[in-house]
């Protein structure tokens, strides 16, 4: 009878050391699980609150970058004149990018790579026509002898030297790429 009482203690031994190992086992697995959620969860917020920013030491290809829209004007607000900015949608076969500049800046369009672009330095690309602000309007000038046109309504005319004022809703065409024109008022 001893002899069946700790075969019998010795089973219920067994059976509570099987489930303490396999309780253990799990809670070790959703450990690791947890720690691998909170490290990726902490990787996302990092990514989000990343301010895209790049580092002070690296060159920047082109500081037109769609997430870096500033939509004030502020220029000569002590008059209460505000510019307008220019917004440019840019459209190829493969994609649609939108830009805004300011009044004070110029803007050099060219071929950069292939592909017809925004440049922020003419010595990167082939820059073929400038926009830039004067008076009360937007203006484009050609840099050189290639061909960029202007079309507005179901009229085009091609850019030359010595410019062409750009409205609202005009297009610019350049090989197979266009910039629609937008004024955004301040």
């Amino acid at each position: 009878m001893a002899a069946a009482a700790g075969l019998g203690f010795g089973a219920i031994l067994l059976i509570t050391a099987i489930f303490y190992l396999k309780k253990r086992r799990k809670r070790i697995q959703e450990e690791k699980f947890q720690a691998t959620k909170k490290v990726r969860e902490d990787s996302l917020k990092q990514a989000l609150a990343n301010n895209l920013e790049p580092a002070s030491d690296m060159e920047v290809s082109t500081p037109y970058r769609p997430y870096k829209v500033d939509y004030s004007t502020g220029e000569n607000q002590e008059n209460k004149e505000r510019l307008p900015l220019l917004q440019l949608i840019e459209k190829n076969r493969l994609s649609q990018k939108k830009y805004i500049f300011r009044a004070n800046e110029t803007i050099t369009l060219g071929i950069q790579f292939g592909t017809a672009d925004i440049l922020n330095n003419p010595e990167s690309g082939e820059g073929w026509c400038e926009l830039y602000f004067q008076k009360d309007a937007y203006c484009i000038r050609s840099l050189g002898n290639r061909r960029v046109s202007v079309q507005r309504n179901k009229h085009a005319a091609a850019v030359d030297r010595y410019g062409i004022k750009l409205k609202s809703k005009d297009i610019i065409k350049i090989e197979d790429t266009t910039f629609q024109v937008f004024y955004i008022k301040g």
